[in-house]
């Protein structure tokens, strides 16, 4: 699964990581170095007009149909195998993707011998570039009330992850932005997008425990920990 991610990146990182449309606002995202879900993040989708845009969406899909978005919590995760097939995902899935940009994310890797430990890693691309996560975002609207939300793609862990955690992020790779936005493209050609598990390379980071509060949310809980606090 994916249950935390960094996303630091600035107006300027998006605009070239998405090329968006210069008529875009030049509004930095709030920077999430240890995000969780309910909380805000930028992402990309295609405007009215089919453009290109930065919105900001709160993690946590809430389906258009639900009676209550407390069921958002619970829908931070969509899984690609079943991802057009499900009430909550599928309509989304047809015409309302999106791509959340992020420096990376957390997972946490059970140790000892009998699993009861766990050791947070931050994985990251080893070039330090960003990762475009496959998404999905939904319109809810009940009293009045009105909010947009969204839910990362996952698949199976790649090679190289899969010792840390059984899954990942779907990884969208920028040859594939085009297909993955239009809501034109066939449902068998978005799975080939998200069908394969991204290989990296991956930087695999052991972090601080300190990950483990979201309120420790500044960049210092990205530093590695310290080799002899491993063993």
């Amino acid at each position: 699964m994916c249950g935390r991610l960094s996303q630091n990146l600035t107006w300027q990182q998006i605009y070239t990581l998405y090329t968006l449309p210069v008529s875009a606002p030049r509004l930095d995202p709030q920077p999430r170095f240890n995000g969780a879900p309910t909380q805000d993040f930028a992402l990309c989708r295609l405007d009215e007009s089919g453009m290109r845009s930065m919105s900001v969406l709160r993690w946590g899909l809430v389906p258009f149909w639900a009676k209550d978005i407390k069921i958002g919590a619970r829908m931070i995760n969509a899984r690609a195998e079943t991802v057009q097939e499900k009430p909550a995902f599928r309509s989304a899935f047809r015409t309302r993707r999106c791509l959340i940009p992020a420096n990376g994310w957390f997972e946490w890797k059970r140790t000892g011998p009998t699993g009861g430990g766990k050791q947070p890693y931050f994985l990251a691309l080893e070039s330090g570039s960003p990762l475009s996560f496959a998404a999905l975002w939904e319109q809810w609207g009940r009293g009045g009330e009105h909010l947009e939300t969204f839910t990362i793609i996952t698949t199976e862990a790649s090679s190289a992850l899969v010792d840390i955690h059984d899954r990942q992020p779907a990884v969208v790779d920028p040859d594939d932005y085009i297909d993955w936005l239009d809501p034109g493209t066939p449902a068998e050609t978005l799975l080939e997008i998200i069908g394969t598990p991204h290989e990296g390379p991956y930087e695999i980071r052991p972090v601080s425990d300190q990950v483990n509060r979201v309120a420790n949310d500044t960049p210092d809980i990205l530093k590695p920990l310290e080799k002899q606090t491993l063993f």
